[in-house]
């Protein structure tokens, strides 16, 4: 998830949502979202391997 999440820095403009009208600016930035996610499984996966 996490591979995932920083993958999210080199895609090309969006065409829908507030990524396609705030245009280059956002280029190289991580996806706040996916990179939730990414937190939320890593501590998942580190609530699991502690149990």
């Amino acid at each position: 998830a996490r591979r995932g999440a920083e993958a999210t820095s080199a895609m090309d403009k969006a065409k829908a949502g507030r990524s396609a009208y705030v245009g280059s600016k956002l280029q190289g930035v991580v996806d706040p979202g996916a990179h939730a996610v990414a937190e939320v499984f890593a501590a998942a996966a580190a609530l699991h391997e502690a149990a």
